[in-house]
């Protein structure tokens, strides 16, 4: 009885966290990091009331988001903060459509169908996009009836994923958004925004190898090696602008003349850095030890060449996102002058590091998640 008194006591003279003045939660939400800004919402209806009035810090690190893995039971994802390393969080189970791209806290997906949504993560909320098989003979050349009588690409019909590439852009207030894809052995690319009735085929329509995009602008690498720009605002005509040519060399050697006999892989994507400059990064999977290498280069306007660099300075690429990351050393959880990088062919069911200092990779090294099962990653930087 003396125990129950004494807790009581202890009770009445504390006081309820609904209770605390509005001015105090504010300063309280003021001084959290994102994930604990998202998650004090939670607390009671006081608290819910005020975060909606509340601005979060700007957040620094980009978070990974694990899939689950179907041959297991759990159904739902994991949410890993690199500032927090041993933990993950759970959240619901966002179904088994594919991942194609993410932006701020919202992930682009895309059905067996062919048609994309948007989803948010943090509060499952759903934006359909325009349907991609209403414009069918516009954007595709290679569809094929299935045996249910709906069109489907070839690869589809093989069980591959139809869509190549996909970048999106969201407004996390307004929920403007942007969205470009390329699909097919054609590669066909097209956008939407908002508020449109229909894809707008991007030209040149063929040999679209990887994209990327900032505001508004649309970075294009062709399978011939040369980029393009295309400015997106312009809804009549869709700007473009042709950069010199790039191509992905070992040496003497590019990765055409020698994949077969040392490499298994390669890719080049463009990387959009923080100052709106923009990276070319080359990458091979080795046969001999099954590692990556990865290559940077920038552009030297001076002599129009493309010239390979080892030096980020106090960034980091994060490939999946296409963009680097600010990296210096007050900021935890991101190792500067590094490519992070999952989901690449081979890969798909681990997350690495490459370090441009050392030219070595390693898998993250979290125990938080390589202890985890999972069937696919992604990387996503909420910044608000």
């Amino acid at each position: 009885m003396a125990l129950i008194s004494k807790r009581q006591a202890l009770n009445s003279r504390g006081r309820d966290w609904s209770e605390l003045p509005e001015d105090v939660i504010r300063l309280v939400l003021g001084r959290l990091r994102l994930s604990d800004f998202h998650r004090a919402r939670a607390v009671c209806s006081a608290w819910y009331r005020v975060w909606g009035e509340c601005v979060p810090k700007p957040n620094q690190v980009p978070w990974l988001i694990l899939f689950p893995d179907p041959a297991q039971c759990r159904r739902s994802c994991m949410l890993y903060n690199p500032q927090e390393e041993e933990n993950v969080y759970t959240i619901q189970d966002l179904g088994v459509d594919p991942c194609l791209a993410s932006c701020g806290t919202w992930l682009l997906m895309s059905d067996p169908r062919l048609n994309l949504y948007l989803v948010n993560v943090l509060n499952l909320e759903r934006i359909n996009l325009v349907a991609i098989e209403s414009q069918r003979d516009q954007l595709f050349s290679a569809l094929v009836l299935d045996r249910k009588g709906h069109f489907a690409s070839k690869a589809e019909m093989m069980g591959y994923p139809s869509t190549d590439k996909a970048v999106v852009w969201i407004d996390e207030k307004t929920k403007d958004y942007v969205v470009a894809c390329s699909w097919g052995g054609d590669k066909h690319a097209a956008f939407c925004k908002k508020g449109d009735c229909e894809w707008r085929p991007i030209p040149p329509l063929l040999g679209c190898s990887d994209i990327a995009l900032k505001d508004h602008k649309l970075y294009i690498y062709y399978e011939d090696g040369s980029i393009g720009i295309s400015d997106l605002k312009f809804v009549t005509k869709t700007a473009h602008v042709q950069l010199y040519p790039f191509r992905f060399r070992l040496g003497s050697l590019s990765p055409y003349e020698t994949i077969w006999a040392d490499y298994l892989d390669w890719k080049t994507n463009i990387v959009i850095t923080i100052s709106g400059d923009f990276l070319m990064v080359g990458s091979v999977l080795k046969r001999r030890d099954l590692s990556w290498l990865f290559r940077v280069y920038k552009f030297n306007s001076a002599n129009n060449e493309w010239e390979e660099t080892v030096s980020l300075g106090d960034q980091a690429v994060i490939l999946d996102l296409g963009i680097t990351v600010q990296a210096s050393s007050d900021i935890q959880g991101i190792t500067r002058n590094s490519i992070y990088f999952s989901g690449l062919p081979s890969s798909q069911k681990d997350v690495f590091v490459f370090n441009l200092s050392s030219q070595k990779v390693q898998r993250l090294s979290s125990s938080s998640v390589s202890s985890r099962p999972f069937s696919n990653a992604r990387w996503l930087f909420p910044t608000s």
